[in-house]
C-alpha cells in the first residue's frame, strides 16, 4: 500500500533535539492563534510540479532540498541524530511523487508536503494508517525518551476531498520538552498529498487546509 509506505517513512525518526529546537519559541504565536485567517498576512504557493495550491503563513519559507540540509546542520549538533534525520529526508526524498518543504523560523515550525500516487482514503483506511501511526512511534518510543499522546484523530469526506488528520503531542521525558506533531492526508478524485507540520504548540491548522486547493 502506497500510503502506509509513505506514512511510515515521513514519520520515520523524529529526534529529541528537533522536539528542543522547536521549544525555543514556545513563547511566540502570532499566526498560530487563529481566529480569523482572512487576518493572517499569508501567501499563497503554487506547487506547479502538481498542480497544487497551498496557503502558508508569510513568515514560512520554501527551502530547496540543499538548503533544508543546512538548516539541519544548524540545528542539530548530535552526529547520530544528524544522521537519522538526514536519513529520513533522503528516503522522502526518494519517494515516488515530490516533496516540498517550509520553514518558519519565527516559530521554529517545520511544513513538508509530499504528493504520491492517488490512494482513495475510506474511514477504514484512516483507522488503519492511525494502527501505524501508532505503531511507528512506539517503536520510536523504545529508544528514545519521546512519549507520544494522541490529541485527535479525524476523517472526513465532502465528496470531493477525503481528509485524515491526526495531531500529537511528544514530550522529551528527559528534558522536559515538547512539541506537537500534526498529520494530515488529502485526497481528491487525482491527487494525494501527505503533509507533516511540526511545531511547539498545538496549532488550528485546518483553515489553512481549507485554502488549500488539490
Amino acid at each position: 500500500m502506497v500510503l502506509r509506505k509513505s506514512i511510515v517513512i515521513v514519520l520515520g525518526f523524529l529526534s529529541t533535539i528537533l522536539v528542543s529546537c522547536l521549544e525555543v519559541a514556545k513563547e511566540v504565536k502570532n499566526w498560530a492563534e487563529v481566529e480569523d485567517i482572512n487576518t493572517i498576512e499569508g501567501k499563497t504557493h503554487f506547487l506547479s510540479d502538481d498542480g497544487i495550491k497551498i496557503f502558508l503563513p508569510s513568515s514560512f519559507k520554501k527551502y530547496t532540498s540543499v538548503e533544508y540540509i543546512a538548516l539541519l546542520d544548524s540545528l542539530i549538533t548530535d552526529n547520530e541524530e544528524l544522521k537519522l534525520e538526514r536519513e529520513r529526508f533522503r528516503n522522502i526524498r526518494e519517494m515516488e511523487g515530490n516533496h516540498y518543504v517550509f520553514f518558519d523560523n519565527t516559530l521554529n515550525a517545520t511544513y513538508t508536503i509530499n504528493t504520491i500516487p492517488h490512494t482513495p482514503l475510506t474511514r477504514q483506511d484512516a483507522k488503519y494508517l492511525l494502527g501505524i501511526i501508532r505503531q511507528s512511534q512506539d517503536e520510536v518510543s523504545e529508544y528514545t525518551d519521546l512519549k507520544y499522546t494522541k490529541i485527535t484523530a479525524k476523517h472526513n469526506d465532502n465528496g470531493k476531498v477525503q481528509v485524515f488528520k491526526a495531531i500529537f503531542k511528544l514530550e522529551d521525558l528527559e528534558l522536559n520538552q515538547q512539541a506537537f506533531q500534526h498529520v494530515y492526508v488529502l485526497s481528491s478524485k487525482k491527487k494525494t498529498a501527505l503533509i507533516n507540520l511540526m511545531a511547539p504548540f498545538q496549532i488550528e491548522f485546518d483553515p489553512f487546509l481549507e485554502k488549500m486547493i488539490i
